[in-house]
């Protein structure tokens, strides 16, 4: 099966019609949904980034709808970050100044699943061998 991250920014854009990114957000976010990309992983983590977000821009309704979309899609997975990743996340966080912690944990996430891609609007991601961003609805599998 093929997989790719989804980082928070690109759902956050798809939920929020003010983003700047709101259209590439949408169109990704949609496609994934619809089985044209490959599954989406979406870190537990990033989740509560995307929904605390959206709980309090838009409400807890719509935050609540978000969450019920993605978990009754056949085509999203949201899986908590393993135990075994906090290491290899610190030596990330330490190394790249430019991510989060939360990027660093997608990033040995990434590492440890074998997945390369990922969608999102954070150049941060770039810098790390192995791992490609995509901004847009493009499937790297086809």
């Amino acid at each position: 099966m093929a997989r790719a991250l989804v980082d928070a920014t690109v759902v956050i854009a798809f939920a929020d019609p003010d983003d700047e990114d709101h259209d590439r957000g949408e169109a990704i976010v949609r496609a994934i949904d619809h089985g044209k990309l490959p599954t989406g992983v979406i870190l537990h983590e990033a989740l509560v980034e995307v929904l605390n977000f959206v709980n309090e821009r838009q409400g807890d309704e719509k935050a609540t709808h978000l969450l019920d979309s993605l978990e009754e899609s056949a085509h999203y997975r949201l899986p908590y970050a393993p135990k075994g990743n906090v290491g290899r996340s610190r030596a990330l966080f330490r190394q790249y100044p430019e991510f989060s912690f939360g990027d660093a944990l997608q990033a040995a996430f990434m590492e440890s699943e074998g997945i390369e891609y990922i969608y999102s609007f954070d150049d941060d991601f770039d810098a790390v061998d192995g791992l490609t961003r995509l901004d847009t609805a493009e499937n790297p599998f086809a």
